[in-house]
């Protein structure tokens, strides 16, 4: 592949020429309920978007599966029209969290995609009378006003690569929301998932259905779960272990 994005020891590779202007990037991280993870491939297959690229690292984890008879990457890139999904099939290693994430944010400035939404999770023993709260950027906030998801409530905090995401897309005043369904914080949550599909549904004006998410619920947890057991594996080998630590 020749079509590639390199920021030092990163590289964006692409199958095919992409032109990403006023896309939209969607991104979720393995977080409370596994929110972010279940719900980036939950949209990726309910809008049949097309593998296109990968992001390659130094530190790039060292384990891969399969899926529809074909290889997965750990850091996959994903498209349908102008929706863009980054699709983490296991973290970075934590030594890397804040260069990976930073880098994500500057491709994409420099790409001139539009928005960002990410999707994380908050433990639902903190649930008052709504489903989800939201963290806005000053600049989304300012250029949709038609978004009125409330806003994380004041002395709760985001950890975690999603974290250091809000931070560059707010330094860089870009457009971007986080969108934290409420989860059950000990097992994946494709409930709370839905939630935030909702939510992407009424921010992209889309309408991806999230009934099979609550439908096969059960089915997802395992499959979840198996790759949580993997991913716990790798971070064995690392000596290094955040689970349970992302929103």
């Amino acid at each position: 592949m020749k079509n590639k994005n390199i920021y030092g020891d990163f590289e964006f590779i692409f199958k095919e020429p992409q032109n990403f202007e006023g896309c939209t990037l969607l991104n979720g991280w393995h977080g409370i309920g596994e929110c972010g993870f279940i719900s980036m491939s939950h949209l990726v297959d309910k809008l049949g978007a097309e593998r296109i690229g990968y992001i390659i690292t130094s530190n790039i984890p060292q384990f891969i599966t399969i899926k529809n008879n074909k290889i997965t990457f750990p850091f996959e890139i994903y498209r349908s029209g102008d929706v863009v999904i980054i699709l983490p099939i296991f973290e970075p290693i934590k030594s890397e969290h804040l260069i990976f994430t930073k880098t994500v944010v500057q491709w994409t400035i420099d790409q001139k995609f539009k928005q960002a939404i990410l999707v994380g999770g908050l433990d639902r023993r903190l649930q008052d009378e709504t489903e989800i709260k939201a963290i806005y950027t000053k600049s989304f906030r300012d250029n949709r006003q038609d978004i009125d998801i409330q806003i994380l409530d004041e002395g709760l905090y985001v950890t975690g690569p999603l974290a250091y995401m809000l931070m560059f897309f707010e330094l860089n005043d870009f457009e971007a929301i986080a969108l934290l369904p409420y989860a059950e914080r000990s097992r994946p949550d494709p409930v709370a998932a839905s939630m935030a599909i909702q939510a992407i549904n009424k921010i992209l004006d889309t309408n991806v259905n999230v009934q099979e998410l609550l439908d096969e619920a059960e089915k997802i947890e395992k499959e979840i779960e198996s790759l949580l057991k993997a991913n716990k594996s790798r971070k064995d080998l690392d000596k290094e272990s955040d689970e349970g630590m992302f929103v």
